[in-house]
């Protein structure tokens, strides 16, 4: 066995065996059959009948790339069917919040719709489902998140927690939908399965089992299949992978969400189910402004911050007035990555509540945090790392003391890296290629780091010292981003970092990104 291989598959807990099962070839006969969700045969068969009987279908989903990938399956589906009697709804974060509610109920009920299937969304609308059941609408819902033990009342339930095998792999909207549309066309179709590929990376799900093939399945059909709706999103000059999905294409699609407040944001429905070319460059550069101007407004709203009157907290909580509040959340996240801290950031929504968004680190559960808290919450949900919650002004201060006093005794942590102590001779493409082959990597399976010590005299400094660059051996080069300091002459330094492709070079040449350098004595 190659030694890097060795050293690679026991830092990252890996027998051989293991490697051969991660690495090996899939196709489509290696996804879940959708007969694996239990109501699966419910969902198809009243579809079916509405079809049949010529009924409006409503689909009703979210507003971020999980909801849109969703809806874009749906719709997609439906045009595959050839049946044109369906609508859909992305909701408005700021005028309907999340789910669907009981004035769009309404609404759906006046529209002579007779089915809605939600997506991404459904499971915790109890009364806006008995509404529905009341008006004599069914409802199937297609979800993924946590349900409480009693269900809401509908037609039927399609959910990865309710299922005859795999129960204990969460998995997101748009897989969820992708399984109904596969039951329903009986067979898994390329471009539905790359929707459904992209939604799995922005939803954070764990990147084994199912998920895992899926995503797999999508890179290479994307490669191959060279879908205009994603690569119009795309930096031509970069690789295809896992950090095209979550990088490049999920926050254009999150930045519509967080940034339109009115109907245009269904626009991006259109993009995902349109072969014009023209509507498709209109739609891009739609997407790609929403994605700069959200990109904008974080970073002004961040700089604004004095993030060292939170020195001696445990947590930072924070108020930001006239902040737009799909943008809570990547600030609060900005924050925690600044400081290393749990946040929470607050503004003010339109129900005249405290809106809150939270990002958390290893040690430090939110949802444990704000089952603690519940009696000053209006509402909350989220989970360990990542949540949302609300609260009456009044009790802002009463909640950064109680979260920070929660926070106190907590050993609060980084997660854990990988990290293969390397010789500059193992930065070749041939072991570039073998962490690549361990790819898809995630949610709960991270990409593995590098390190390297070399002397300080090899670091060339850029733009006054700001950056760093200089070459590990003949083939690779390495550079770093913000490090702000000279490290002198003939100190010996250790580089962490990741190993990529040197696209702008081309060929087999390798850039090492540095990610933390460290003096050593």
């Amino acid at each position: 066995m190659n030694k890097f291989l060795f050293n690679l598959l026991e830092k990252m807990k890996l027998s051989y065996e293991d490697y051969l099962d991660l690495t090996k070839d899939i196709s489509l006969s290696n996804l879940e059959n959708p007969d694996d969700f239990i109501n699966m045969d419910l969902a198809y068969s009243r579809i079916n009948k509405a079809i049949n009987n010529n009924e409006k279908i409503m689909i009703y989903g979210d507003y971020d790339c999980d909801g849109f990938c969703s809806v874009s399956i749906m719709i997609n589906l439906f045009k595959k069917l050839n049946y044109h009697q369906v609508g859909y709804y992305i909701p408005s974060r700021f005028k309907d919040g999340y789910g669907i509610n009981e004035d769009m109920v309404r609404l759906i009920h006046k529209k002579g719709y007779k089915l809605i299937i939600t997506v991404d969304n459904g499971v915790s609308q109890f009364s806006s489902l008995e509404l529905a059941k009341q008006l004599g609408i069914d409802v199937i819902i297609t979800d993924h998140h946590e349900f409480q033990s009693i269900l809401p009342t509908c037609y039927t339930i399609i959910h990865p927690f309710l299922k005859h095998n795999n129960l204990c792999l969460p998995q997101c909207g748009a897989y969820v939908v992708f399984m109904l549309a596969s039951k329903l066309l009986g067979y898994y179709d390329e471009y539905l399965l790359t929707l459904a590929s992209l939604a799995t990376i922005s939803d954070l799900m764990p990147l084994k089992s199912h998920n895992r093939n899926i995503v797999r399945l999508g890179i290479q059909f994307l490669i191959k299949n060279k879908y205009p709706s994603f690569n119009m999103l795309l930096d031509a000059t970069k690789s295809i992978d896992e950090k095209t999905f979550g990088f490049d294409i999920a926050p254009k699609i999150n930045a519509v969400g967080r940034i339109i407040e009115d109907i245009s944001i269904n626009r991006v429905i259109e993009y995902f189910s349109t072969n014009d070319y023209s509507e498709l460059l209109d739609i891009s550069q739609f997407i790609n402004e929403a994605n700069n101007k959200r990109k904008a407004l974080t970073l002004d709203a961040f700089k604004s911050l004095d993030l060292s009157e939170f020195k001696d907290d445990k947590v930072i909580v924070i108020k930001l007035n006239n902040i737009n509040e799909g943008l809570i959340g990547l600030v609060a996240n900005r924050i925690m990555n600044e400081t290393k801290k749990p946040c929470v950031v607050f503004t003010n929504d339109q129900f005249n509540l405290l809106k809150g968004s939270a990002r958390s680190l290893t040690g430090f559960a939110l949802n444990e945090a704000f089952e603690e808290l519940k009696d000053i919450l209006e509402r909350f949900g989220g989970h360990a790392n990542a949540g949302g919650l609300s609260i009456k002004e009044e009790n802002f201060f009463a909640f950064k003391e109680r979260i920070n006093a929660l926070a106190q005794n907590k050993i609060i942590h980084e997660e854990e890296k990988i990290i293969l102590d390397c010789q500059k001779e193992d930065f070749n493409y041939e072991n570039y290629q073998i962490i690549k082959s361990l790819s898809p990597f995630g949610e709960g399976f991270i990409e593995p780091y590098l390190s390297i010590i070399i002397s300080s005299n090899n670091i060339t400094y850029l733009s006054l010292g700001a950056h760093i660059k200089g070459n590990i051996n003949q083939n690779c080069s390495f550079i770093g981003f913000n490090f702000n300091k000279n490290y002198g002459v003939e100190r010996q330094v250790k580089l962490t970092g990741r190993l990529e492709l040197d696209n702008f070079r081309g060929g087999k040449k390798l850039s090492f990104k540095v990610s933390e350098l460290i003096e050593l004595e």
